[in-house]
């Protein structure tokens, strides 16, 4: 089965795949009322959503980095652009559900997010590239 996902194109349709995948359950939780747990934590909606679109941000800057000749991303790249808009359209998706509401902050906690997992990227394609650089002596 691994086969069949061992060039950088096939791994990145793989990618894309759940990268879609990830969106469509992103938008049918935001098709439902929000857990109750959010009601009592204040604060937790946004770290929900900071998580979730961090997730995707990580998805997309792992597609990104497959398909690169660079070896690492701007900040002002791709997946930030990919979550930017993914995130307004779920926040503009929410305003017509009848038991959720768009919010500006749910739409920076996505972006903060989406940086945060940029800046992960590049850090583990570093580490990457520094251990292929330096392979372990197998003597």
């Amino acid at each position: 089965m691994l086969n069949y996902i061992s060039t950088p194109v096939s791994r990145s349709i793989v990618l894309v795949v759940v990268i879609v995948a990830w969106i469509g359950l992103l938008f049918t939780e935001s098709s439902h009322p929000s857990a109750e747990i959010f009601d009592k934590i204040e604060g937790l909606d946004k770290v929900a959503h900071f998580f979730a679109f961090g997730v995707l941000s990580l998805l997309a800057s792992a597609a990104s980095l497959l398909l690169s000749s660079k070896p690492s991303l701007s900040i002002f790249s791709a997946p930030l652009l990919i979550v930017s808009v993914v995130g307004a359209l779920e926040e503009w998706y929410q305003m017509y559900v009848p038991t959720r509401n768009a919010s500006f902050a749910d739409l920076m906690a996505d972006v903060l997010g989406a940086i945060f997992a940029i800046l992960l990227a590049n850090w583990l394609a570093r580490l990457n590239r520094t251990h292929q650089h330096f392979p372990t002596n197998k003597a």
